[in-house]
């Protein structure tokens, strides 16, 4: 051995890339981060064809949609549905939104925002 390894404490040089107490956190403190960052848009990515009713799942064109949230929208829930198609008014209730002309791919960025329940095809 050289003598620079015998210099090194044994503990050391055993260890490798194993982390000690505060190596723990700080890759704990960087997952932390990175959920609060992007698990929100990971998990609308993730579950986003649960909420696509199954007659959207491939359109070739513009469609007409009700979008269906789980609890009563908000002034900004209602501007952010909005981007993605022509407004048409409510379904009845406060919580379920017309869209009309939805072209494929703002359909499918819709579906990925989590706190939308159902997307469905308006009749």
């Amino acid at each position: 051995m050289s003598a620079r390894a015998d210099a090194l404490p044994r503990s050391a040089a055993a260890r490798g890339w194993r982390l000690g107490p505060e190596g723990r956190k700080f890759a704990a403190g960087v997952a932390l981060i990175a959920v609060v960052l992007w698990g929100q848009q990971l998990y609308g990515m993730a579950t986003a064809s649960s909420r696509l009713d199954p007659s959207l799942r491939d359109p070739t064109g513009p469609v007409n949609v009700i979008v269906v949230l789980d609890f009563m929208p908000d002034r900004f829930h209602s501007e952010r549905i909005r981007e993605y198609g022509a407004f048409a008014g409510r379904d009845g209730t406060l919580n379920r939104m017309r869209l009309r002309n939805v072209s494929p791919d703002n359909l499918h960025r819709l579906a990925n925002i989590p706190w939308v329940a159902r997307i469905e095809p308006m009749k």
